[in-house]
């Protein structure tokens, strides 16, 4: 999905899902311009690390259509989900969340060398390079010698397998997209709940929770919520309950 990843400098290559929005050719470029700003590798630390000011950068995003905010979405559900891990090393992952995971930093670090290559075609073109021959074939005529047991079926059979291995474009799963949004969401829940109860555990909290999402976001709100100054959070040791206490002056 190259169109989609926006490469600097082609326009021949973009497709329907191609995004252009504050500068930035899809979720991929403005993620890769954070990493390479703090001067940070392609890694999953990193990728943790600018978590937050690329959640920021997408909720600033103004006049941009509801498909292309999906892709920017996605990205952040991914990035949520490594930020957890680091500030939750015990937590498991599925397979697939963990492949998402890898699969994310394999598309940057792809995503990188096509913007440097990019760059060298760029300079190619500034200097008006745009034929390279063989000097020592010229004069010689041009013949095709196909080998012997070549046929147009084997051709039209081969094509037909280059055009198999094209990954499909897949719709977007809704579940990655509530992922994202619902923070706020959480964030409004666990402060409507302390509202009545100035006090409550984490594991009251989280008690109805169907899925591990649920969690991770309910503690990524926490956070958010004790960054604010609206609570404060307590434990008396190592793995017991987090008591969350509103702050009064907040309240």
């Amino acid at each position: 999905m190259v169109g989609w990843m926006g490469v600097a400098g082609s326009t021949s290559m973009k497709s329907t899902h191609y995004v252009k929005q504050a500068g930035f050719e899809g979720p991929l470029e403005l993620l890769l311009d954070l990493i390479v700003k703090e001067q940070l590798p392609i890694n999953e630390i990193s990728l943790a690390r600018v978590t937050e000011e690329y959640v920021a950068r997408v909720k600033d995003m103004e006049s941009i259509d509801q498909e292309a905010l999906a892709e920017f979405l996605v990205i952040a559900a991914q990035l949520m989900l490594i930020k957890s891990r680091s500030l939750l090393p015990q937590l498991e992952l599925s397979k697939e969340e963990a492949e998402s995971i890898g699969d994310l930093e394999r598309r940057l670090k792809a995503y990188a060398e096509l913007k440097e290559r990019a760059k060298d075609l760029k300079t190619l073109e500034r200097n008006e390079r745009h034929i390279f021959s063989r000097e020592a074939f010229l004069g010689i005529p041009v013949i095709f010698y196909p080998p012997a047991r070549l046929t147009a079926d084997v051709l039209s059979g081969l094509f037909e397998g280059v055009i198999r291995s094209i990954p499909k474009m897949q719709e977007l799963a809704e579940e990655k997209i509530k992922k994202v949004i619902s923070l706020e969401e959480k964030i409004r829940q666990i402060h409507h709940l302390l509202t009545s109860k100035l006090e409550r555990a984490f594991s009251e909290i989280v008690a109805g929770s169907r899925e591990k999402i649920d969690v991770i976001v309910s503690f990524l709100a926490i956070l958010e919520l004790a960054k604010q100054k609206v609570i404060s959070l307590h434990q008396a040791e190592g793995f017991e309950d987090i008591i969350i206490r509103q702050n009064v002056e907040s309240a």
